[in-house]
């Protein structure tokens, strides 16, 4: 390495993006990173939808209360959950369902989600993903904004609650759709902190594998090579741009839905 280079290479070489690419395993990282952003962004649309769209529309006894804890987890730090969360998908018994069914089968009461998507999924499904709060006060202000005819129009054709939300709001609330996907798919492929704990020892996506490379290399890189700092940086600036490439498509790709949304949401 030549440090008296800064911008402009004398030589061109992708030796740095070669090794990174094989040491970080890019493939099967950006599998399961975009296994874990898209499916728990689809599910954290629709479960957070749902549930921002009773609070919009519907008044029923603690709603103001329920909605104030429902903001009250952006501030709780996942931290002080992990350890229960962690539990209940190491021991997962189907919410009770395996226990009874074992009682009567003999069977085992309890599976292991450790190692699974589903780790990720089940919360998203619920509404209790994360940063889930977040989108569902995106959502119920979108939901408010809207004009309450559209809702009556649909009544009056004979359409219930759950047909008007499906048939009616969803589908003029594209915008605040594609936020929240954008949000929740980028959050879920920058998570470190979860995805070391869920994922196990056999998975494991980009925010693992740049977390690992510095140490990973020495097993590709010669040793009198790694001795080299610049060597070692240039290796994590070519992992950093590789993990970075595809988020910054998907947000060329819905900006003007996402700015959209976002000043219509902050004018409610």
């Amino acid at each position: 390495m030549d440090p008296s280079i800064i911008w402009i290479p004398k030589t061109f070489s992708l030796a740095n993006f070669a090794d990174t690419l094989r040491v970080m395993d890019f493939w099967d990282a950006f599998k399961n990173s975009m296994y874990i952003g898209v499916g728990c962004g689809l599910l954290d649309v629709l479960s957070c939808a749902f549930v921002a769209y009773g609070f919009a529309r519907f008044r029923f006894p603690f709603s103001n209360m329920l909605f104030a804890l429902v903001i009250l987890t952006l501030i709780v730090p996942v931290q002080t959950i992990i350890l229960p969360l962690y539990a209940e998908m190491k021991y997962f018994d189907g919410f009770g369902l395996m226990k009874l069914v074992s009682a009567v089968t003999g069977g085992p009461d309890h599976i292991s989600l450790i190692g699974h998507y589903s780790a990720f999924y089940l919360p998203s499904l619920f509404a209790m993903g994360l940063r889930s709060g977040l989108f569902i006060f995106i959502f119920r202000q979108f939901f408010k904004g809207m004009p309450k005819e559209l809702e009556d129009a649909a009544y009056v054709d004979g359409y219930g609650p759950f047909k008007t939300f499906f048939r009616v709001i969803l589908p003029n609330a594209k915008n605040a759709i594609i936020t929240v996907f954008l949000f929740s798919f980028v959050w879920h492929w920058n998570e470190y902190y979860q995805s070391n704990l869920f994922l196990g020892n056999l998975k494991k996506n980009f925010a693992i594998a740049l977390s690992s490379l510095r140490v990973d290399l020495q097993s590709v890189v010669n040793v009198q090579t790694i001795s080299d700092p610049l060597v070692v940086v240039t290796r994590i600036q070519a992992g950093m741009l590789l993990s970075i490439i595809p988020l910054v498509v998907l947000y060329l790709v819905t900006q003007r839905y996402f700015t959209d949304s976002v000043e219509h949401v902050g004018i409610k």
